[in-house]
């Protein structure tokens, strides 16, 4: 996406200055190269001009541009930000007359999510108990990506259900299909099979709501305890 600092009035002048000034002998960007790992992720970037002597010209203004729009866009001026929107490589560039900088993009993105094995058995006990999923994921280059959220969901929640961090919880006796998903990138079905192992005082009740609740809001709230503190130590 290209961005005209002619738009306004103001910035057109500060062109015009440049322009009789003769304009800037280099340009300075800051980072000089950026990678994201997901689409929609934006990260700033700074453009610095400066004159023969090394001194920055704020006065001039960037005027940018990026080689691959499907793979990151940019707006803004010296201050600009730049946005990952698929995989692969682009170079955005900063032109203000005959000086210009460029920041080097890639952008990889998970495509392909992996579940071992590809069965699994689970059983409905007095008290619910999670069983969690072993999976991987990768990026559009092959490459493994970690530390990512993971979703995992059943066809069938009558049989199982899953959760937001990638586990099953059984619900009823029966067979069905689960999946988990990371950042869009879907794996392939696995197989389900759930027994009902509750005791005979526990079986006449049935499993209503959401058996996984209180486990997601505890971890939630450890979550964000741990984020308070490693917050408190900077």
């Amino acid at each position: 996406m290209r961005t005209s600092a002619l738009r306004d009035p103001l910035l057109a002048a500060a062109f015009l200055l440049a322009a009789c000034s003769g304009g800037p002998s280099r340009v300075d960007v800051d980072p000089p190269s950026l990678r994201f790992g997901v689409r929609g992720q934006i990260a700033k970037v700074h453009a610095t001009p400066r004159d023969r002597g090394g001194h920055p010209v704020p006065v001039n203004v960037c005027a940018w541009t990026s080689s691959d729009e499907k793979v990151a866009t940019v707006k803004g001026f010296n201050d600009a930000e730049i946005t990952a929107v698929g995989p692969g490589s682009a170079t955005v560039r900063c032109k203000i007359g005959d000086a210009g900088a460029e920041v080097a993009v890639l952008v990889r993105v998970v495509s392909r999510v992996t579940v071992k094995p590809e069965s699994v058995d689970l059983k409905v006990t007095d008290e619910p108990v999670p069983t969690p999923l072993a999976y991987e994921a990768f990026d559009d280059a092959g490459g493994p990506v970690s530390g990512r959220h993971a979703l995992s969901r059943c066809a069938d929640e009558n049989v199982c259900r899953g959760d937001s961090v990638g586990q099953l919880w059984g619900v009823g006796a029966g067979d069905t299909t689960a999946l988990v998903e990371v950042e869009g990138a879907r794996s392939a079905p696995i197989k389900v099979h759930v027994v009902d192992a509750r005791s005979a005082d526990a079986k006449p009740k049935k499993v209503t709501g959401n058996p996984m609740e209180a486990y997601e809001k505890e971890y939630q709230r450890r979550q964000k305890e741990a984020a308070k503190q490693a917050a408190g130590k900077k």
